[in-house]
């Protein structure tokens, strides 16, 4: 387990055990006192396999059988089949009658879409948040610097670029309002990826980023949610560019 600096909770383990059909998750809250969580199985598997879609370990077009996914996670198939029935109905993967699933393709009307919501959903949850702390504001900074000297590692760039949103965001106090911008991100996670590998980024551009920290910064709310709002439409067009080349 992994401890938190200055803090004396950990970060939980989940535990896969395929006789119980349910994971569970010890958490140490303090010394000497533990809380045990349980999550159905279908669940967990379910998150893992968007997680290898998202980072492209299961590319676009790749066939995805129950029975290899089952071998891999160390489950039986039961759950890994209502994981991908779940995943078909949300358009991640198509059913192919006899033929099991397959990844679905890129799509612009998707990230279009998509990508949308979320830059109405962040740019609400940034003006919800109130004003942002100057600590919160220099650790915006650094995850810019280290995001800029990254290279050819777009899971990397792309890790750290979420981590700057969910920095910026993490003083909105609709917890709902989160959780849906934290499932939709595996949507814009899956194109940049894509796009990184196919178009020889060697890195994500912090511009924008200064821009709306720059505004933070004068305390002009209404600014940083103008520039990040742009941010988010700019990032739109150059994804939806790639898309219809």
């Amino acid at each position: 387990m992994q401890q938190r600096q200055g803090a004396s909770w950990y970060i939980p383990s989940v535990r896969l055990d395929p006789s119980c059909e349910i994971p569970y998750t010890v958490c140490t809250i303090q010394p000497g006192a533990q809380i045990i969580t349980r999550t159905p199985l279908r669940d967990e598997v379910y998150r893992q396999i968007l997680e290898q879609v998202s980072r492209g370990d299961l590319p676009p077009g790749a066939r995805v059988k129950d029975s290899d996914l089952a071998a891999r996670l160390g489950v039986s198939r039961t759950p890994v089949r209502e994981a991908l029935l779940r995943l078909a109905r949300e358009g991640v993967v198509a059913a192919d009658m006899g033929r099991g699933f397959s990844v679905t393709p890129l799509d612009r009307a998707e990230m279009q879409e998509t990508g949308a919501i979320l830059a109405r959903l962040e740019t609400l949850a940034l003006e919800l948040s109130g004003e942002v702390p100057a600590e919160r504001l220099a650790l915006l900074a650094g995850i810019d610097r280290e995001l800029a000297g990254v290279r050819g590692n777009p899971d990397q760039c792309i890790d750290l670029d979420e981590q700057w949103h969910r920095t910026l965001l993490q003083g909105c106090p609709n917890g709902r309002l989160l959780s849906m911008i934290t499932s939709l991100w595996q949507v814009p996670r899956r194109y940049m990826r894509a796009y990184l590998r196919d178009a020889g980024r060697l890195s994500l551009s912090t511009q924008h980023h200064a821009r709306i920290i720059e505004a933070l910064r004068g305390n002009d709310r209404e600014a940083a949610a103008r520039r990040f709002a742009h941010h988010w439409q700019r990032g739109i067009e150059e994804l939806s560019a790639w898309i219809a080349r």
